[in-house]
């Protein structure tokens, strides 16, 4: 892994003065720029072109929504890892809606922020355990994206690229699994089945495992009220 540049957008100085410490000794991380507001970081993101983001979202507005658009929606995105003060289910949420990464609190230690970073840059997708330590949050964004879905007058059904045991484990995520009960399941590896996700996600084009539920479930390659995957469309 490369070293890369970190923007922090947060105007807490006392608190990055002591996490930025944790960071800088990564060899990972090439520099640290923060600014302390959404709308100074749209002005700026050009010229510090960073390699991943932490950006403070406890305060939600149209300056931070454009901020977090621009770098995940870039030719070449921008990873974001969300901040708030303190985390619940409607923060992950909201993360999740964003198309955040990952989920920080201003109360986790400096370590673990730093490997969230760390696992954020090599392409892991820690949010997913946030979603996963919330049932209630995962069930209602899954009845969200299935009500979505069921809402839609017209839905394109495709024939489904993923072979059978992608299909089976992407019933099994929408059914709320981690990959470690995945495995469990299935008698294989947990690093079996996050190979497994990467293939679904590239196949899919599915920016996270929420995303691709939402396109098993448009398509009705897979239903929350069976207990089997549909197989009839799987290529």
């Amino acid at each position: 892994m490369t070293a890369t540049r970190l923007l922090i957008v947060d105007s807490d100085q006392r608190f990055w003065d002591s996490a930025q410490f944790e960071l800088a000794v990564d060899p990972r991380i090439e520099k640290i720029s923060r600014i302390d507001s959404a709308q100074a970081a749209l002005a700026e993101v050009g010229k510090i072109r960073p390699g991943i983001a932490i950006v403070n979202m406890s305060v939600p507005g149209a300056a931070t929504s454009d901020l977090v658009k621009l770098l995940c929606c870039a030719n070449d995105p921008i990873p974001v890892i969300a901040l708030f003060d303190s985390l619940d289910d409607g923060r992950v949420g909201y993360a999740v809606g964003t198309g955040a990464r990952a989920c920080i609190s201003k109360t986790s230690p400096a370590k673990q922020i730093r490997g969230t970073v760390i696992e954020t840059l090599a392409g892991e997708l820690p949010i997913h355990r946030d979603v996963a330590e919330r049932p209630f949050l995962l069930t209602g964004l899954l009845n969200e994206f299935q009500r979505q879905s069921r809402g839609t007058t017209e839905v394109e059904t495709n024939a489904c690229p993923l072979t059978e045991r992608e299909l089976s484990i992407l019933s099994l995520v929408a059914d709320g699994n981690a990959n470690k009960e995945i495995a469990e399941v299935l008698f294989i590896s947990e690093r079996t089945v996050k190979n497994h996700m990467t293939n679904i996600l590239a196949k899919l084009g599915a920016r996270d495992r929420a995303h691709a539920v939402r396109f098993g479930m448009q398509n009705s390659w897979i239903d929350l009220e069976q207990s089997e995957p549909v197989l009839a469309l799987v290529a």
